[in-house]
């Protein structure tokens, strides 16, 4: 669960999702290797934003920005309904089909 003051965190926007940054210059480990045996992750460096864990915490204007998506999605949206309203949706459009 997560405590009140934590900031919540969000998938890092600018690397893979693994912490790893594409580069043009291959890593130490490629450079002796032949172009033929050079994999794509040889041309990765970890990425700064997140320090290579690929999720990082969310900025304040993120927050900002998907509390104001939440509210107008409340806003704007169908009002929510409980669990016993489908139930009865759904039993009177199955009443209606037969």
């Amino acid at each position: 669960m997560m405590a009140y003051d934590e900031t919540p965190e969000i998938e890092c926007p600018d690397c893979n999702g693994h912490g790893e940054r594409n580069t043009a210059m291959p890593s130490q480990r490629a450079r002796y290797l032949r172009l033929d045996d050079v994999s794509p992750d040889d041309c990765t460096e970890p990425c700064p934003d997140c320090g290579g864990k690929g999720w990082r915490p969310m900025t304040d204007e993120e927050r900002d920005d998907r509390a104001a998506d939440a509210f107008s999605d409340m806003c704007e949206g169908e009002p929510p309904i409980t669990m016993p309203e489908r139930q009865a949706v759904a039993w009177r459009e199955k009443q209606g089909v037969r």
